[in-house]
């Protein structure tokens, strides 16, 4: 049985989705499972996806492990008949020695992968930060469409992952994109200090860039999924990376300090012609957690800032 390794991320369909492609470059056989309803409770949403091979080699999770193992061999039967199965798991189950500890149930849909062209070009359009919308057919055709006229046991939009660009110096950012990144986020890390940028490409942090003036900036491609997060206590930078943010659609802007800071901030923007609505997109001072004042701990607290405000814009999305 090969396994994915464990240290790698394996949450957002698009993980699973290069996993089921690895398995099939390998010539494995391989079914996506994908949790298609959930009641009374549950740890992963509708959508949340694993890639299963014939040989038992699994990326991604459909529960908090009460139901992963199951499932697997479920999947690697489908693949053995080329039948699509749809499971059930908790209360109403005919499973009745798997129990869910939360209580409710978990629907799941297997599907043996039949056709590896529709599962790159779903992987090419979230990699390419752009929507997918998957239409599982009862035969197990996977239709990339919204179309209504497509007869589907199951509908799903994806939306690409989280991306997080961080512009600053010092230890707050590299703590910042450690953890986004060990959490299987994009990022994008934007560096005016030669040490800094050394410390980053040391913790293999992928994406990594030089700041040279306020002048002269890098192109930003953010997008709606796109956090970003302003890590400088040099006014001069402050202004010109707060404008080019506020010229996209990043669903956060938020920048470290205090709140005299902050107001210090939002005068400079103001005296610098900045709209007051587009000032309002600012967030500071940032942490979901006041005050932090150590690299770690400033880095968890703006995190789950930026998780909590990411899960409301999917919550507007449903």
């Amino acid at each position: 049985m090969s396994l994915v390794s464990p240290l790698a991320t394996y949450e957002h369909p698009q993980d699973a989705l290069r996993a089921a492609l690895d398995f099939i470059d390998a010539g494995e056989e391989v079914a996506l499972a994908i949790v298609t309803a959930t009641h009374g409770g549950g740890v992963r949403a509708p959508g949340a996806m694993m890639a299963i091979s014939k040989s038992g080699g699994s990326a991604g999770y459909v529960s908090g492990g009460c139901i992963d193992a199951d499932v697997r061999l479920n999947a690697i039967r489908s693949l053995q008949t080329g039948h699509v199965q749809r499971l059930r798991y908790g209360s109403g189950s005919p499973f009745v020695d798997i129990r869910l500890p939360c209580g409710g149930a978990i629907e799941v849909l297997i599907v043996p992968v039949t056709n590896a062209q529709t599962v790159s070009m779903a992987l090419a359009s979230l990699e390419a930060r752009r929507p997918v919308s998957f239409a599982v057919q009862p035969s197990g055709e996977i239709a990339l469409s919204e179309d209504p006229d497509i007869c589907a046991a199951f509908r799903i939009r994806y939306r690409p992952k989280l991306s997080l660009r961080i512009a600053g110096r010092g230890s707050d950012c590299l703590a910042l994109a450690r953890l986004a990144g060990a959490s299987g986020f994009n990022i994008r890390l934007q560096l005016p200090d030669q040490d800094d940028f050394n410390a980053a490409r040391s913790a293999a942090i992928a994406k990594v860039e030089r700041l040279t003036t306020p002048s002269s900036l890098p192109a930003v491609d953010d997008d709606p999924e796109t956090a970003f997060v302003l890590m400088f206590h040099d006014a001069h930078w402050e202004t010109a990376l707060l404008r080019q943010a506020l010229g996209g659609p990043a669903f956060y802007i938020g920048a470290v300090g205090s709140v005299r800071t902050h107001a210090a901030r939002c005068g400079l923007m103001t005296a610098a012609g900045v709209p007051v609505a587009d000032i309002a997109r600012i967030r500071g001072p940032i942490g979901l957690v006041p005050s932090m004042r150590d690299a770690s701990m400033l880095a968890i607290s703006v995190l789950a800032e930026i998780v909590d405000a990411f899960h409301n814009v999917e919550s507007a999305h449903v």
